[in-house]
């Protein structure tokens, strides 16, 4: 319970102001709140699943420096596709005659490569290696621990939008996926 608990807070905290709130408070501005969620929850159980099965090991698979260009090159990209976007009516039109689980699917991969190597995920790898016989606890720990905090920014942005033109949200917002992601390539390279 102890591993539990440790890795709801740690995952929780680490993941306030991550840029995966970011994108997912710019993913419920445009498509269902409900799918946002679930592909939340699916891509934080998949990769923290990951993270508590390498353990330690995992520095070893991809050099940071891998991690932090593709982060950064896929921030850029979401930043460009976020500002293309004109309006909700848009995403709506792009998602119309798929199914509610093919659009979560393809959320879910968004929001997992936007996490791959991020400082919650190698957070739950290093209670991982420090805590084998806990490792169930681990992951369901990170996982709630990403998905609480996710879902406060989904609320949060939520109410934003009442109060503030989408169009505004959605500029602001590609401004910065493409700042951080200049941001984390010119730190990846150093």
């Amino acid at each position: 319970m102890t591993a539990l608990i440790s890795a709801f807070g740690l995952v929780f905290v680490a993941e306030l102001g991550d840029k995966s709130m970011l994108l997912a408070i710019t993913l419920a501005a445009r498509y269902r709140w409900w799918w946002v969620l679930a592909a939340l929850t699916i891509q934080a159980a998949v990769l923290f699943a990951v993270a508590v099965l390498l353990g330690g090991a995992a520095d070893a698979l991809l050099p940071d420096r891998v991690i932090g260009v593709g982060s950064g090159l896929l921030f850029i990209g979401f930043g460009i596709w976020t500002l293309r976007a004109d309006d909700e009516e848009e995403a709506v039109r792009a998602v119309d005659g798929r199914s509610a689980v093919l659009v979560i699917a393809v959320l879910a991969l968004a929001l997992g490569l936007s996490e791959l190597g991020d400082k919650t995920q190698l957070a739950a790898l290093s209670l991982s290696g420090m805590n084998p016989a806990a490792r169930l606890g681990v992951w369901t720990g990170a996982t709630a621990g990403l998905v609480a905090a996710d879902a406060l920014a989904i609320l949060a942005g939520q109410r934003l939008l009442r109060v503030v033109p989408r169009w505004v949200i959605t500029r602001a917002a590609g401004a910065l996926f493409i700042a951080s992601g200049i941001g984390v390539i010119v730190l990846a390279l150093r």
